[in-house]
C-alpha cells in the first residue's frame, strides 16, 4: 500500500496521556504520508537534550552554518531551493532556487566557505553534467557551472583559505578535483586509488580519503602528494565517515561493523581502534578536539546521536531519534541535526476543519488509529523492508513519542487489549501494554496482505490479501486476484478463505458486523454474510472503468462511500438497496475515505488535502489544508 493505506500501537504508559474524550472541541487525527517540512533539531551538546527545533522545507538532505552561527542553510529537495534560516528565530530568510531534486544515488551536497561569504552546493546527480551553485551569502545572488563530477560520492570540500574547491571524482581509481573557489575553471587532477567510501578536510588543508581496501589516503593538494596507510583490522568492514581533529593530527574512521579507529595523520599510526555497537554516518567535532558526535544507524535500522570521549574512547551519551538523519553540524549554540523527516500527524479542529496543530516526524506514515479508550494517537507506516517506528501522540502536549520495531497498518481490538500489525507478508498481534508478540498470521508467497478489521465481538479478523501474479478475469484492469482470510483470534488460525478472483480492493465491516464489504474490478461492490461466508449480493457502480481505492461504511450500516482513484470520485451506494445512489467529483487521488462517528460528514482524503462531503446532501462543504500528502484519517471517540 501506499499513500492510501489506512489506518496504529506502545512502549509508552497509557495512563500518562490527556484522554481525547476529555477534549470538549471533537478532532480528527490524520497522517501526512510524504512533503511534510523536515526539521532540523538544536542540542545541548553537553546533554544532548533537544532544546528546540527548526522547521525547514521537505526533503532537507544537507545543511551549513554561517561562521558566526547566525544562519542555517538547508537545501530541499522537494521545493527544489536552498532556504536559508535564521537560527535564533527559525524565520525563513530567503530562498535560491536550486533546480535539482534527488534524481541520482548522490543528494545535494553543500558547503560553507571559511569566511562565510558564499555557499557552496553540489549537485552531482544532474545531468548531463553535474552542477556547482555559488551563492553569494549577503545577496543571495547564485551562479551555476557545470563540472566533470559524474560518478563522485562528494561531498565538496573548501580550502581553509578559500581559494579551492575539491571533490572526488569516479567510483574507483578515480581523481580529486581541484578547482579555483571563484571562477569554478579546473586547477588539476590527483590520482586515487581503490574505491572511495568517505573524504574530509583538515583545518592545515589536507584532504583525507578512506577506501574499500581498508586504506587511509592523506593528500596534500598543493604539491599533490598521496601517503597511503593500512586501516586496523581488515574485519571491521568498510570504512566509513571520516573527520579530522581541530589540531589536524589525528583521523577518526567509523566502520560498518560499528567500530571508531582513530589515526595519526602523518604517519598513520593508530591510535586506539574501539567498538561502538553503532555505525556513524555524520561526525562533527569539538574545537578542543575532546568529543566527537556523530549521528548513527544500528544494524536493526534505530537512529540515534552520541557523544564520544576522544581522551578516554568511550561513549558517554547516545540518544534514539526518528531519522532519518542527513546532516550533522556544531554550531555556537548547540549541535544542529537535520532529520529528513516528510511525515507527521495532524490535529484537525472538525468544527473550524483547520489543522491547529502538525508534529512532524517519521517517513512514509501512512496509518493512524486511536485505542477504544482514547487516551493517544498511534500511527505507522504499512510497507516492505525491515524495521520501522509506531509513533505516539499525546494530544494535550502535541508531543510525539515512537517505538523502533513492529510498525505497519494497525488496528485494535474491540477492548484494545490487542493491537493487529499489518505489512505485506503477516499480521502479528501484539499485547497494548508490552507490546510483546501474541501471535503471527502469515500468507503465502507471491501474495500480499492488505488490510485487517477485527470483528466487533473480536472473536475474527478479516484479512484481505492480493496475488502477486495470476490473471485476472474480464480484461487488464486495476485490482489483481485475492482472497479475504478469516482469522480465530483465539487460536491465530485462518478458518476460512474466500477467493475474489474479479480484483481484491478495499474491505470494510458494517458496525454490527454482519456484513464485510469489498470492492473489485468493473465497479463491483461485493457484499458478504459474516455468517455464511457467502456471498449475498453484488452493487454495480458507474463508471465501471474505477480503481475502487477505499470504502467506508456510514455509522447505521446503510450506506458505503467509495473512492474512486482513477475518475477522481466518491461513489455512494446504498446496501439495503443495493444500487448505486450518486456520484460526487472530489479531488485527485481522492483515498482514503472516513465517515464521521455521527454519520454527519464523509471525509475524503486527495493529493491537495482533504475535502469534506455532507452526507445529508452529498454535496462538498468544506476543504482542509494540510501541510503534506494525506494518508489516513481518524476521528477522536
Amino acid at each position: 500500500m501506499s499513500r492510501r493505506t489506512r489506518w496504529v500501537a506502545p512502549m509508552l504508559t497509557l495512563a500518562s496521556f490527556v484522554s481525547i474524550a476529555a477534549h470538549a472541541a471533537p478532532s480528527a487525527y490524520v497522517s501526512i504520508c510524504c512533503n511534510a517540512p523536515s526539521t532540523a533539531g538544536v542540542f545541548n551538546p553537553s546533554t544532548l537534550e533537544q532544546t528546540r527545533t527548526i522547521v525547514t522545507g521537505s526533503g532537507g538532505d544537507g545543511l551549513a552554518l554561517s561562521p558566526d552561527g547566525k544562519k542555517m542553510f538547508v537545501t530541499v529537495d522537494n521545493k527544489q531551493e536552498l532556504q536559508v534560516i535564521a537560527t535564533a528565530s527559525g524565520t525563513i530568510l530567503a530562498t535560491v532556487p536550486t533546480p535539482v531534486g534527488i534524481s541520482g544515488t548522490v543528494p545535494l551536497n553543500i558547503v560553507m566557505s571559511p569566511d562565510g561569504s558564499r555557499v557552496f552546493v553540489f549537485a552531482p546527480q544532474a545531468r548531463p553534467n553535474a552542477l556547482i551553485y555559488i551563492v553569494d551569502t549577503a545577496t543571495y545572488l547564485s551562479t551555476q557551472t557545470p563540472v566533470p563530477a559524474l560518478n563522485t560520492i562528494g561531498p565538496p570540500m573548501v580550502s581553509p583559505d578559500g581559494s579551492q574547491l575539491y571533490f572526488e571524482v569516479g567510483y574507483a581509481n578515480g581523481y580529486i578535483q581541484v578547482l579555483n573557489s571563484v571562477s569554478l575553471q579546473p586547477v588539476k587532477r590527483i590520482p586515487v586509488s581503490g574505491i572511495p567510501t568517505a573524504l574530509a578536510m583538515t583545518p592545515s588543508g589536507l584532504i583525507l580519503i578512506t577506501n574499500s581496501s581498508n586504506q587511509l589516503q592523506v593528500i596534500d593538494p598543493s604539491t599533490s602528494t598521496v601517503n597511503t596507510f593500512s586501516l586496523p583490522n581488515t574485519n571491521q568492514g568498510t570504512p566509513g565517515n571520516i573527520i579530522s581533529s581541530p589540531d589536524s593530527e589525528t583521523a577518526y574512521v567509523s566502520f560498518a561493523t560499528g567500530e571508531i579507529a582513530a589515526i595519526t595523520i602523518a604517519i598513520g599510526t593508530t591510535v586506539f581502534d574501539v567498538t561502538v555497537n553503532y555505525v556513524p554516518t555524520h561526525f562533527a567535532i569539538s574545537p578542543d578536539g575532546s568529543t566527537l558526535y556523530s549521528t548513527n544507524l544500528s544494524a536493526a535500522g534505530v537512529w540515534s546521536i552520541s557523544e564520544f570521549q576522544t581522551s578516554t574512547q568511550q561513549v558517554v551519551k547516545k540518544v534514539g531519534q526518528l531519522g532519518p538523519l542527513w546532516a550533522l553540524a556544531l554550531g555556537n549554540d548547540g549541535l544542529y541535526v537535520l532529520d529528513a523527516d516528510q511525515s507527521g500527524i495532524a490535529t484537525v479542529d472538525v468544527a473550524s476543519r483547520a489543522a491547529t496543530h502538525v508534529a512532524l516526524g517519521g517517513v512514509g506514515v501512512n496509518s493512524v488509529a486511536i485505542p477504544p479508550a482514547g487516551e493517544t494517537v498511534w500511527a505507522s507506516t504499512y510497507g516492505f523492508g525491515l524495521g520501522g517506528d509506531i509513533l505516539f501522540l499525546n494530544p494535550a502536549t502535541q508531543r510525539l513519542r515512537y517505538k523502533v520495531g513492529p510498525s505497519g497498518s494497525l488496528a485494535f481490538s474491540p477492548d484494545g487489549k490487542e493491537v493487529y500489525v499489518a505489512n505485506p507478508g503477516v499480521l502479528t498481534a501484539y499485547d497494548t501494554a508490552t507490546l510483546n508478540p501474541i501471535g503471527s498470521a502469515y500468507v503465502g508467497q507471491l501474495t500480499n496482505l492488505d488490510q485487517a478489521i477485527p470483528s466487533p465481538d473480536g472473536k475474527r479478523v478479516y484479512i484481505s490479501a492480493t496475488f502477486i501474479s495470476g490473471s485476472i478475469s474480464n480484461g487488464s484492469v486495476f485490482l489483481s486476484p485475492g482472497e479475504i482470510l478469516i482469522l480465530d483470534t483465539s487460536t491465530f488460525k485462518y478458518t476460512a478463505a474466500i477467493s475474489v478472483n474479479d480484483g481484491m480492493g478495499a474491505i470494510a465491516l458494517t458496525p454490527d458486523g454482519s456484513t464485510l464489504v469489498y470492492t473489485a474490478n468493473h465497479g463491483r461492490v461485493h457484499l458478504l454474510d459474516t455468517a455464511t461466508n457467502k456471498v449475498t449480493g453484488t452493487i454495480h457502480l458507474t463508471p465501471a472503468n474505477g480503481d475502487l481505492a477505499d470504502v467506508a461504511i456510514s455509522p447505521d450500516g446503510s450506506t458505503a462511500y467509495v473512492a474512486d482513484a482513477q475518475n477522481n470520485l466518491l461513489l455512494v451506494a446504498g446496501l439495503k438497496s443495493k444500487t448505486q445512489v450518486n456520484s460526487i467529483a472530489v479531488g485527485q487521488g481522492p483515498s482514503p475515505v472516513v465517515v464521521r462517528p455521527d454519520g454527519s460528514e464523509v471525509w475524503v482524503a486527495t493529493l491537495a488535502g482533504l475535502e469534506v462531503v455532507n452526507s445529508a446532501t452529498l454535496q462538498i462543504s468544506g476543504t482542509v489544508r494540510l501541510p503534506g500528502a494525506p494518508s489516513a484519517i481518524a476521528f477522536a471517540p
